[in-house]
């Protein structure tokens, strides 16, 4: 544990020394990362170091069939490019095998340290061997003892798993122990509480008191998964360039070439299917719009047809007949694919060509806007004499302007009234300034957003706690149906295909608002939902089965208030009259909860029992029960609620940075 907690601390120090200081300039340079990766290890004796390794082979062989293989498919799928298909193996099923919570081995593993009593290797191994025995990628001893690969073994301690890079057997001695976490808790508050600076910020889990440590550690097995998750997700959002090493032979000899060693490993690293995709497609790829942009110069006759578009399949029809290349490229939905690297550079040279006498015109403007600036310097002078003769005119008429000029007078303390009869007077001013003000700021609008700018007043009167609505969303557009734009949603065509099932079989107007959540169930649980809001009810739609509706819609006419939090926290709680209320957390980078209260206002503005709460802690009834909601910012990565005690539910959320 020392050791361990030492190498993280290096690492953290080293990559502290050479972080640099500028934000800005982190953010906008790219970054290369190297990552070696483990080696497939295959031993007389594998343990669960060995199913720790080669599930991360699994792993990132997954990453490489998803980033490399299938995205190259189904990018010429998506644009219709004729091509012959590469079949190929994934190993998604194997991951699962190992990975997949509450069913995978790690699953099973972590359920056995956690038992209470003796448990042994052996009835661990018994469970998975239940659990799996109709696996096709699972084997053991105990299912299969007649199997060629147990020849010559007399244990029945093994279990077998077939890799994408062969079968390995596992000896389940030891995984127990391997896997648990038994440095006690009073060992880390002895390190914390030393007087050594570096070692003690080795221990930040010490600080905690006894009381405050409630849950198990956790398990090697858990926090392998977890790390290997991040990893994954850290390398889809990057664009990955893989070096394949290719072991010759087991000797470490040099010019010794094992053939069928080498064939099994370009079998199992899935090469063959690579080299037949890359072959199958083309050597460069470009949106329409990139390529009119970067290539409108070539074709001099039409330049002035597009100086800012169109940037369509015309435009790069256009210019590749310029350049004769025409039977080189392939036209696709939204991209152009060219064929041969010959062709690619010969756009380049014609377009290197085309910025010369572009040069030479810049030049000729740079020279004469140099001189047309000294122009205006020698005039500054006589111009500097007109202005402050006036300066001094308008002196009495600045001052005044300046109450109203950049908020429109919102800071100005109106003068009481000197007497009952300018009452009048002063509130019909008041008024007529309100008025004139709230024109102004409307003048400010776009005009698509004029249409909402009243509704998010009425909507202001409900929010009057909440400071982030008044900052934020009165200048924030309102666009309702966020799941109904690309950027919002990825899988639109689902969302769309729902919403006319449910629009043809309920019969409502429009989709008024939806959003991603994370909904809170009966039994105080986190179900992922996409909330959507109609003039008629309110769906509950299962985003991960094709957007399909959980349970019954709620009618708007079942709603009897709202309850927001004083923050900028995006939590919703809908009253009902059944008492089980509608409570989820929107899954959104925006503050659009003024958006959402101003959409359910404007429903519900004929009923006179509708409410909306403002409260640093939000009330609701669950199943019948009344429970209070605290908001918690922690280290967490997202959004989570947890039940607690005496009827408590805590929210928490990952820290802002």
């Amino acid at each position: 544990a020392l050791y361990e907690r030492l190498f993280e601390w290096l690492i953290k120090y080293i990559n502290k020394t050479l972080s640099q200081d500028d934000n800005k300039r982190i953010e906008n340079s790219r970054i290369i990362g190297v990552l070696d990766i483990y080696g497939f290890e295959v031993f007389e004796n594998n343990s669960f170091e060995q199913l720790c390794i080669n599930y991360c082979n699994e792993k990132l062989q997954q990453l490489f069939i998803e980033l490399v293989l299938k995205q190259e498919q189904d990018e010429y799928e998506s644009e219709n490019i004729t091509w012959q298909h590469i079949d190929y193996f994934n190993n998604k099923i194997i991951c699962d095998l190992i990975e997949q919570p509450r069913i995978g081995i790690f699953a099973y593993l972590d359920e056995a340290c956690q038992i209470v009593g003796t448990v042994t290797d052996d009835m661990f191994l018994k469970s998975i061997n239940t659990a799996f025995k109709n696996h096709n990628h699972y084997s053991s001893w105990n299912l299969t003892p007649g199997d060629k690969i147990w020849k010559n073994i007399d244990t029945n301690k093994l279990f077998l798993v077939r890799h994408y890079a062969g079968d390995v057997a596992y000896s389940v001695d030891g995984f127990l122990d391997k896997n648990r976490d038994t440095l006690f808790d009073d060992f880390k508050r002895l390190l914390f509480n030393s007087k050594n600076a570096i070692l003690s910020s080795m221990w930040p889990d010490g600080e905690k008191s006894i009381t405050a440590v409630t849950r198990r550690p956790l398990t090697a097995a858990t926090i392998f998964r977890n790390s290997m998750i991040n990893l994954s997700n850290l390398l889809s959002s990057k664009q990955p360039f893989y070096i394949r090493c290719i072991k010759p032979n087991d000797e470490k000899s040099p010019n010794v070439f094992d053939l069928t060693r080498i064939q099994h490993q370009i079998g199992y690293l899935g090469l063959l299917e690579n080299v037949r995709v890359r072959r199958a497609g083309f050597c460069h790829r470009v949106p329409y719009d990139r390529f009119v942009q970067r290539y409108k110069i070539i074709d001099c006759v039409r330049a002035n047809l597009y100086p800012n578009g169109p940037f369509n399949k015309e435009s790069v029809a256009y210019i590749c007949m310029e350049l004769d290349i025409s039977n080189d490229v392939v036209y696709g939905n939204t991209k152009l694919f060219i064929r041969k690297p010959i062709s690619l550079f010969q756009l380049e040279k014609k377009r290197t060509e085309g910025l010369q006498p572009i040069i030479t015109m810049l030049q000729a403007h740079l020279r004469s806007s140099i001189q047309y600036r000294k122009f205006r310097r020698e005039n500054s002078a006589i111009k500097i004499q007109n202005y402050y003769r006036r300066y001094r005119i308008r002196t009495y008429i600045n001052q005044i302007n300046e109450l109203f000029n950049k908020h429109l007078g919102k800071n100005i303390i109106w003068p009481k009234p000197s007497s009952r009869s300018l009452k009048t007077i002063h509130n019909l001013f008041k008024q007529i300034y309100q008025r004139w003000r709230i024109y102004k700021i409307q003048q400010q609008l776009p005009i698509e957003q004029r249409a909402t700018f009243e509704l998010k007043l009425q909507t202001g009167k409900y929010l009057q706690q909440r400071s982030s609505f008044f900052d934020i969303n009165i200048y924030q557009e309102w666009k309702g149906d966020y799941l109904n734009l690309l950027e919002e949603n990825p899988r639109l065509n689902e969302y769309k295909k729902s919403i006319n099932e449910l629009r043809t079989k309920d019969k409502f107007d429009k989709i008024i608002f939806s959003t991603y959540a994370i909904k809170l169930n009966s039994h105080i649980k986190m179900d992922e939902r996409a909330i959507v809001l109609t003039d008629k009810c309110i769906y509950k739609l299962d985003q991960k089965k094709h957007f399909h509706v959980k349970k019954t819609p709620i009618p708007v006419d079942e709603i009897i208030g709202l309850s927001v939090t004083s923050g900028k926290e995006q939590l919703i709680v809908i009253h009902l009259m059944s008492k089980h209320d509608l409570v989820f957390y929107m899954l959104t980078k925006m503050d659009r909860v003024g958006e959402f209260v101003g959409y359910m206002a404007k429903i519900k503005e004929k009923s006179t029992d509708f409410s909306v709460d403002v409260q640093r802690y939000v009330s609701t009834n669950i199943s019948k029960h009344q429970y209070v909601i605290n908001i918690i910012w922690d280290h967490v990565s997202k959004v989570e609620f947890r039940k607690g005690s005496n009827n408590n539910i805590s929210l928490v959320l990952p820290e802002e940075r």
